[in-house]
């Protein structure tokens, strides 16, 4: 179909007198401009889609004007044209051409929730007998949206302008016509639908949608949601609908969900973009800090698509971004905050307008530890440095044994629908010759079923080397080994899991809210591993009558406020300085350079209070362990142990020649 070329003084919005009401003139007018809004248009050869026009010339919402004395006011009155509506109008468009999701995070004040309802309102006011339906996670943002949507339909042109033949804006709201005899004809539904923070997972359920949003994903479980809808928007020919979804920097609470459909929008049948920095890493799309509204400059849409002078899309008025003024906002903001020492400012401002994908979903409310090192460590890891060996284990009757494997260990947290969860062991330093009991302990965190759809889950395994008095050693009070994977078979997880701690000789502490791990390690004859219930329990909930025969319990905040405390502590240290000739400390190591597992770094990133942190569990686990084992039991190699110090004869570590170069002996390049 052949679309309609037209002037930009031709557009809705430009008309200085309308035609009389009740004329022909006024029909056909307001038909020629309904196309206009259905099908889109072109202006001097470039593509206006038709929810663009609509949004522009049809909808109104709350805008800010200067008056004559210099304030600022507010009135209702069409939107004005920003880059921020070209980029995400023309990706909608995109998407329904495409038959496919969109999913749009990053900054506030992008206006997404002005867009949202007049995204709505268009489908009900011109597509006949269609469901448009309003979805958030709590009823406060969604009556953020309906209100808009209420507002916004009232200030139609008369001929566009529906009666409410139902008015439930809680519910179901019907547009159509009542007749003088009372006869109610609908052309068309908003259905509003609250998903109560993932906890109404059937809220979409059962209806068909031609328009879906689904507002704040961030801020509870939707994804269930979002599967639950899918069959009413799926036909024979590609999906019917395209949901929109969309969330904000500084509102990821529970952003999980969020997060997982983001980074795997592929999979999810969601258009893809490529990040800015690393082309091979895939997205959503992310709208970042130069979209900021302190940034915006009057200029004109011939202007921001660098069209010739002479062409009349140079006339028409448009706010565009101007990049290096937002770059300088930006850094002076996060600067002064950095200076002040004021940590939660900083990290909201990186939320709210984040200069990267992964700044949205830091967390300040939650997240208990540093941010800002546990990226910079995962970065030098990435960079280059070696993370470990991935090995399977096996029992060949004469002791657990090690073979290399070309299994990789899982790289992307949360998980991709298409990541292979079943990974390998990661050792990062070979055990000793003859370990003995207290050297490593493990950390525990086990998983209640098999294959799953939906869970995200996974049962993770560390190994930690205590602090110890052995010649020769370098490097102590660190992980050493780790299982995180979640394999079709339990019993898989739970064989390797049990390997793992016989090759180390590791003292395990095992989360004990799920004993089938325990109860194998009891059938398997291996118990002696196993830590019992602590008595350093009572020490931190001493009103507790939980009394199970291993393990600890993380069911009480206190349990878990410690334990929590134990990695933050652990990961803060100082375990390096530097000083200058006056004594001034120039610089610092802490103990997050020890860590070497990027997934326990990227957890430690995203840690929030609502999510699945599987291994952080574990690392706390063994730990906590450590940190109540070392006043009792003292360092392990300060009574001479002959098993460890035989081995230091002839000042050679051992300890680095198994590991394939994983590490160095000479070389501390963790600590660079």
């Amino acid at each position: 179909m052949k679309l309609h070329s037209v002037d930009y003084k031709d557009w809705l919005i430009n008309q200085k007198r309308l035609p009389d009401v009740d004329s022909e003139e006024y029909k056909s007018f307001f038909d020629f401009h309904k196309e206009l809004c259905m099908n889109g248009c072109t202006m001097n050869g470039e593509y206006i889609n038709p929810f663009l026009y609509w949004h522009l010339n049809a909808w109104h919402t709350e805008v800010d004007i200067i008056d004559e004395y210099g304030r600022i006011n507010q009135k209702y009155a069409n939107p004005l044209l920003r880059d921020n509506e070209w980029l995400v109008t023309n990706e909608i468009d995109r998407a329904q051409k495409e038959k496919k999701g969109l999913v749009i995070l990053g900054i506030r004040r992008l206006a997404k929730s002005v867009i949202e309802a007049s995204y709505i309102g268009h489908g009900a006011t011109f597509d006949e007998n269609s469901q448009n339906v309003i979805a958030g996670l709590n009823a406060p943002d969604i009556k953020l949206i309906t209100d808009k949507i209420d507002k916004g339909l009232n200030f139609l042109p008369k001929a566009w302008r529906w009666q409410r033949v139902e008015d439930n804006w809680k519910n179901q709201v019907t547009l159509g016509i009542k007749t003088r005899g009372g006869e109610r004809m609908p052309f068309s539904q908003i259905l509003i639908r609250n998903l109560d923070d993932g906890n109404n997972e059937e809220a979409i359920a059962g209806t068909k949608p031609r328009r879906l949003i689904i507002d704040e994903i961030g801020k509870g479980n939707f994804l269930r949601g979002l599967q639950a809808a899918i069959p009413g928007f799926t036909t024979p020919f590609g999906w019917g609908c395209s949901p929109i979804l969309t969330g904000t920097g500084g509102d990821m609470k529970k952003f999980m969900d969020a997060k997982s459909l983001m980074f795997d929008v592929e999979n999810f049948n969601f258009l893809t973009y490529n990040n800015a920095k690393d082309e091979k890493r895939i997205h959503g799309l992310f709208i970042g800090h130069h979209y900021r509204m302190e940034a915006k400059e009057e200029s004109s849409l011939g202007k921001f698509l660098n069209k010739p002078k002479k062409s009349p899309l140079h006339d028409v008025p448009m706010m565009v971004s101007n990049k290096e003024k937002a770059d300088e906002i930006t850094t002076t903001n996060l600067e002064r905050l950095k200076k002040a020492g004021d940590r939660l400012a900083y990290l909201k401002e990186k939320m709210y307008y984040p200069q990267e994908v992964d700044d949205i979903f830091l967390n300040e409310d939650t997240n208990i530890f540093d941010i800002e090192a546990a990226k910079r460590q995962k970065s030098r890891l990435l960079q280059g440095e070696r993370t470990g060996t991935p090995v399977i284990l096996y029992d060949d009757g004469e002791g657990v044994k090690h073979e290399f494997t070309d299994k990789m260990p899982i790289s992307n947290f949360p998980l991709k629908h298409t990541d292979l969860k079943d990974a390998p062991v990661v050792i990062y330093e070979f055990p000793i010759d003859n370990p003995p009991y207290g050297l490593y302990v493990a950390g525990v965190d086990p998983y209640r079923q098999g294959k799953s759809a939906y869970s995200s889950s996974l049962g993770s395994v560390y190994i930690y080397k205590r602090m110890h008095a052995i010649a020769g050693e370098k490097y102590q009070d660190m992980f050493v080994a780790s299982y995180c994977a979640r394999p079709d078979k339990k019993e898989t997880w739970e064989n390797q899991a049990r390997y793992l701690i016989k090759y180390f000789n590791a003292r395990t502490l095992c989360e004990n809210d799920e004993i089938s791990f325990i109860d194998h390690m009891i059938s398997k004859g291996d118990s002696q591993y196993l830590e019992r219930q602590p008595d350093w329990l009572k020490e931190i909930v001493p009103n507790t009558t939980v009394r199970r025969d291993f393990g600890i319990h993380r069911s009480s905040e206190k349990v878990r406020d410690f334990l929590h405390g134990c990695l933050k502590k652990y990961s803060e240290e100082i375990i390096a300085s530097e000083t200058n000739e006056d004594g001034e400390v120039i610089s610092k190591t802490i103990g997050m350079a020890k860590i070497l597992d990027p997934l326990l770094l990227e957890e430690m990133i995203q840690y929030n209070e609502s999510g699945n942190f599987d291994r952080i569990i574990a690392a706390e686990l063994a730990i906590g362990l450590a940190m109540k084992l070392d006043p009792i039991m003292g360092r392990v190699g300060e009574q001479e142990d002959v098993r460890l110090t035989s081995m230091h004869k002839n000042k050679k570590n051992k300890l680095f020649t198994k590991s394939r170069g994983v590490f160095s002996s000479s070389k501390h390049k963790i600590f660079s």
